[in-house]
């Protein structure tokens, strides 16, 4: 029998603090059942996300199934997002929704004034709920809330601190928040994602349910005022473990200025570049601030960096000495101070380290029927990269006339029209499958409908030609290679000079390290082998500082510093011709990002080999390997091509 569909109403007086911990407690649920996750957000006007270069193949799938429905979803990390109405019918279409779309597990996130709304709405039928409150002032809200969830049968947790704002904005991008936030939440989702009570048993779960939530509200107001009962070595435990934490987490988030060139094109000094020794002080002031703020003084707290040596350096190690029951530990502490002191020294060991879950981040060729060339993605949606440079270019002088163009559909797969066919077999507003122009990854559906007069006024000046008269909304590119033929297949690459030409992006893509001579043989290299031209280059500051004549001490050889034998194996008999083995390295990126789905775990089989990579899935624990990693997504993250953070901070003993 299949798993039942769970809904998790999420709530409180902060919608944008409730959005945060919505997303990152579905972060965290979706690494619990290892599926998509979608996260509803209700709001007056519904609200559509952007999409992140980061995201999960359940997600994506779950993303395809929504657009299939003619709805706006946009997969982000792990979660998939959809805006919703805030209103009776938006609510109630949720689970609806979410049951055609086969979302087995979905959070929604609303307004308080929306929570006993979406409480009594029978089609949602909610399962748990988290609200967010601040105690000891919304007391009396979180004991209403607790009442309304337990009369129905439902799980009820009750938070009080949401996430801060790097957390937020990583849960965001549907990444899990880290440190001490997803211990925290992952606590509340097996809670709430554990054996739900079912339908028609509300009686026999209800004490329990009650119980457990006002004893949560108990602990809550009881933990505001006298602080964490833990014991004393837990406590010198905890600041050990906060002071690493911190440490990881400033070097993680300072290290596209460790990696920015010092000096400026024009000779000047880089403002933005920080030199080892300041990267470090600054990771060692983070440490001792938070261990201060853990009541340990700076002279009883070590802070070292074991690969201090590396490009980057990754990892702080933290020793405390403390003697329980003196006056080193926080205030407050002095209750179960023991008799005698107890000296004892606690030490943590944590890292920025490259994300462990699967994402692709890439752009894959067009399938299903149709289309079957390189596709680029706006918005989310997959189009010609001719087509894409084109609507780029509208849409950044759309941005100065006032609109901010958005595409809400774009290349659609015969099998991805069959379905929507077979779900709206109206002819009149669906074509059939064989017969949408959309299959031809030339047609876009875009908005605002506040910009539709401005698209009919000047949609023709960049090569697109709206199609019916009666669909204000839908645009096809008629500038290059005519849609579906044979020139087309090639993404418009080389079909004619000017628009599109570059391939997979504008040179926008790039980032501003890239010298000038480079920047064309990556952009039509990133085209060809559909790859992310800014992922090439990030690579190739690594491997080279894009030195054509670079020969490692191991024997790699050339700009992409490619070993004799697989430079062989990929037809590149020169690694020092720079346009020729760039070529070459997109080559062997894509076929490892095929291989892998994931850009870590490419990167990672480019520098170690596949062979030390596909055994465990993972980066493995070569330092020279993970610095190499976490080095190139650094510089992605410092060039603006990551809407997540790069690396992830995690504790490692």
């Amino acid at each position: 029998m299949s798993e039942r569909a769970l809904t998790v109403l999420v709530s409180g007086s902060s919608e944008r603090a409730s959005l945060a911990l919505a997303a990152a407690l579905a972060a965290e649920a979706a690494e619990l059942r290892g599926d998509g996750v979608l996260l509803a957000e209700v709001s007056a006007p519904a609200r559509r996300r952007q999409a992140t270069l980061l995201a999960a193949p359940p997600a994506r799938r779950l993303e395809a199934a929504l657009r299939a429905l003619g709805l706006g979803a946009v997969a982000r990390g792990h979660l998939c997002h959809l805006g919703i109405e805030a209103s009776e019918e938006g609510i109630a279409g949720i689970a609806g929704i979410a049951d055609a779309a086969g979302a087995r597990l979905r959070f929604v996130q609303l307004p308080a004034a929306h929570w006993v709304a979406a409480l009594d709405c029978e089609p949602l039928r909610p399962d748990a709920g988290l609200l967010l409150v601040r105690l000891p002032r919304e007391r009396s809200l979180a004991a209403l809330a607790v009442g309304e969830l337990r009369r129905r049968g439902a799980r009820a947790r009750v938070a009080t601190e949401a996430p801060s704002a790097l957390a937020a904005r990583r849960a965001l991008a549907g990444v899990r928040a880290g440190g001490r936030h997803s211990a925290g939440l992952g606590r509340i989702a097996r809670s709430l994602l554990g054996a739900a009570p079912l339908r028609g048993q509300a009686g026999q779960a209800l004490p329990i349910v009650l119980g457990a939530a006002l004893a949560l509200i108990g602990c809550a107001l009881i933990l505001a005022a006298i602080g964490a009962a833990v014991t004393g070595k837990g406590r010198v435990q905890r600041a050990a473990d906060l002071a690493a934490l911190s440490a990881a987490r400033s070097m993680r988030d300072e290290m596209p200025r460790l990696l920015a060139p010092p000096l400026l094109p024009d000779g000047s000094v880089n403002p933005r570049h920080l030199d080892r020794a300041t990267y470090l002080a600054h990771a060692e002031r983070a440490a001792l601030d938070a261990g201060e703020r853990n009541g340990v003084a700076p002279e009883r707290l070590e802070v070292e960096f074991p690969d201090a040596r590396s490009n980057p350096p990754l990892r702080a190690r933290v020793r405390v000495r403390a003697e329980i029951g003196s006056d080193a530990l926080p205030v407050g502490a002095q209750a179960d101070r023991p008799p005698e002191p107890v000296r004892m020294v606690a030490s943590a060991v944590a890292e920025a380290s490259p994300p462990t879950g699967s994402w692709t981040g890439m752009p894959e060729r067009a399938e299903g029927g149709g289309y079957s060339g390189p596709l680029v993605y706006r918005d989310g949606e997959g189009m010609r990269p001719d087509v894409a440079a084109a609507y780029d270019r509208m849409a950044t002088t759309a941005r100065a006339a006032g609109h901010q163009l958005a595409v809400t559909s774009g290349f659609r797969s015969d099998a991805e029209q069959a379905a929507l066919f077979e779900a709206h077999p109206d002819p009149r507003w669906v074509a059939p499958p064989g017969r949408s122009l959309h299959r031809c990854a030339t047609e876009l559906d875009l908005g605002p409908p506040s910009a539709y007069g401005w698209l009919a006024a000047n949609s023709q000046r960049f090569g697109f030609l709206r199609r019916y008269s009666w669909e204000a909304w839908h645009f096809g590119f008629t500038a290059g290679p005519p849609p579906c033929s044979a020139a087309g297949e090639s993404g418009g690459l080389g079909s004619r000079p000017g628009a599109g030409a570059d391939g997979a992006a504008s040179a926008r893509a790039l980032p501003a390290f890239v010298p000038a001579r480079f920047r064309g043989p990556l952009l039509r290299s990133a085209g060809r082998w559909n790859v992310s031209a800014a992922l090439l280059a990030a690579q190739i500051e690594a491997e080279s500082g894009f030195d054509p004549g670079a020969v490692s001490p191991a024997g790699a050889e050339g700009i992409a510093q490619f070993m004799p034998g697989t430079a062989a194996s990929y037809g590149l008999s020169n690694p020092f011709d720079p346009a020729a083995a760039i070529d070459a390295q997109a080559h062997l990126m894509s076929d490892l990002l095929r291989q892998f789905r994931s850009i870590p775990l490419a990167l990672a089989a480019y520098n170690a080999g596949p062979g030390a990579v596909a055994p465990c899935s993972c980066v493995p624990p070569y330092p020279e390997t993970r610095a190499y990693v976490a080095r190139i997504l650094a510089l992605l993250d410092g060039a603006g091509a990551l809407l997540a953070p790069a690396l992830e901070v995690r504790l490692v003993r």
